[in-house]
């Protein structure tokens, strides 16, 4: 996709001079040349595209309403209502045009300087299975000299790291699909970027009737694994910041009660509660 610039598709004629796009520009890109019309700086402008998306004439080549009805806010609460960590998978893949469907969320996730490019890895079927075979060869490799007992008693993890040395996947779980999501070191918020494209990505699963969970495991082990940095790296400069597992659910699951949370300002009116 080629980055937003707003001289390349502003349309003079169409400009009613509101100078909404100055105000909303959030790093003064925008100012006013001696006719009344808004110029562009493309050293400062970053392509976040907001000058487009709130201008009232459409002078950005931006089709369709200004206002965009909102999605039922009943549908959303109702799929995070339902959505469980899926580490159970049905055996099946994902086919292109799932992945398509699945990744186009990331297209339009925030970041925190709007330009920065994420990046998504995306390992499918024995690509996928060839992580989790990885993480047992390297178990049965410290079985071997005796460091897996010792790591095990260090972290507390002893009968989980035997599991894997045995053979079993707990890492990947046969996940059909596993992504991997990179953003710029450069942003300052790098981590946040990638774990807001991450939960976009999860909730279009989830209303795709896909299941996922986060593989926190995974992330921390990918400075560390062999081969993984090489496999999974995306462009130089870029960090990893989540790790989402895909597949179809093996089983059903019923709904649970919601966990106990706190909020730390003025209550909610009792009238107001769900």
């Amino acid at each position: 996709m080629s980055r937003f610039s707003p001289e390349a598709v502003f349309d003079p004629a169409s400009c009613t001079s509101c100078g909404r796009c100055r105000l909303v520009c959030p790093v003064s890109a925008v100012s006013w040349d001696p006719g009344g019309r808004p110029s562009f700086d493309p050293r400062k402008c970053i392509a976040c595209g907001h000058c487009a998306a709130f201008c009232p004439a459409g002078a950005f080549g931006c089709p369709g309403p200004s206002c965009v009805e909102p999605c039922s806010g009943d549908s959303l609460l109702s799929l995070m209502k339902r959505r469980r960590s899926t580490r159970f998978f049905d055996g099946s893949s994902i086919s292109d045009a799932e992945l398509a469907r699945l990744l186009e969320p990331v297209g339009w996730s925030p970041t925190g300087v709007n330009a920065c490019g994420l990046a998504v890895r995306a390992f499918r079927d024995t690509e996928a299975l060839a992580l989790g075979t990885g993480i047992v060869r390297t178990a049965r490799l410290l079985g071997k000299c005796g460091l897996l007992r010792i790591l095990g008693a260090l972290t507390g993890t002893g009968p989980f790291l035997e599991r894997e040395a045995a053979g079993e996947d707990l890492v990947f779980r046969k996940a059909p699909l596993v992504l991997f999501f990179f953003s710029p070191r450069r942003s300052p918020t790098s981590l946040s970027d990638g774990i807001i494209a991450a939960t976009l990505v999860m909730t279009a699963a989830e209303a795709m009737g896909l299941g996922t969970f986060w593989n926190g495991v995974a992330r921390t082990l990918h400075p560390v694994m062999p081969g993984w940095r090489k496999s999974s790296r995306a462009r130089p400069g870029m960090r990893l910041c989540a790790v989402l597992c895909v597949g179809r659910p093996a089983w059903g699951c019923r709904p649970i009660p919601p966990r106990d949370w706190e909020l730390l300002g003025p209550s909610i009116p009792e009238k107001a509660r769900v």
